[in-house]
């Protein structure tokens, strides 16, 4: 942060050179008898302190995308949140590990939404207790998220699986609506 602070006060000062010019500033120090340079130079050294200026503006800015991608905002997660909750509703899923249930489904569809919003190292989904409650959080955040899922089977039936002796079985699918509420499961 202070780095971005030290450019724009750098900047501020630039444009300071830049707008009420060298002339002013060089000669209210110098006596009038000294020799003044001429025009010419005058206008390259406004020009240039206000291209400085500019260079130490981008920069500032730059230095505070970069501070903003490497840590999450509470509103990033949460709208990161909600759209992985929609995203479990579009299409019927099938039951994942009894141990994970949907929280890798969730982690990566909550790294897809928030993508370019923070790191996605910094997401995690953890479930919370035996059900389909997931608590949601991300580094720099501050605060978590809770998911309830619930699931329905789902009225287009499952995956058929042929069998090798020539029978076939279903792997059930499943409706999942998700919400998401504020503060740890």
């Amino acid at each position: 942060m202070g780095v971005v602070v030290f450019s724009f006060v750098t900047a501020a000062a630039f444009l300071v050179v830049a707008l009420v010019g060298p002339y002013r500033l060089y000669w209210r120090a110098r006596p009038q008898a000294a020799r003044q340079p001429s025009d010419g130079p005058l206008a390259f050294g406004r020009v240039a302190a206000f291209g400085v200026a500019v260079v130490f503006v981008f920069g500032g800015c730059s230095a505070q995308a970069a501070i903003d991608k490497g840590s999450w905002s509470a509103s990033e997660v949460r709208e990161a949140a909600e759209s992985a909750a929609e995203s479990l509703a579009a299409e019927p899923q099938t039951r994942r590990d009894p141990s994970d249930g949907y929280a890798s489904l969730i982690e990566a569809d909550v790294t897809r939404a928030g993508e370019g919003q923070g790191p996605s190292y910094r997401i995690s989904v953890e479930r919370a207790g035996g059900g389909h409650d997931y608590e949601i959080s991300a580094g720099g955040a501050g605060t978590a998220f809770c998911m309830h899922v619930t699931e329905e089977k789902s009225a287009q039936g499952g995956i058929f699986v042929p069998g090798a002796d020539g029978s076939s079985s279903s792997i059930p699918e499943y409706d999942l609506t998700a919400t998401v509420d504020d503060g740890a499961c």
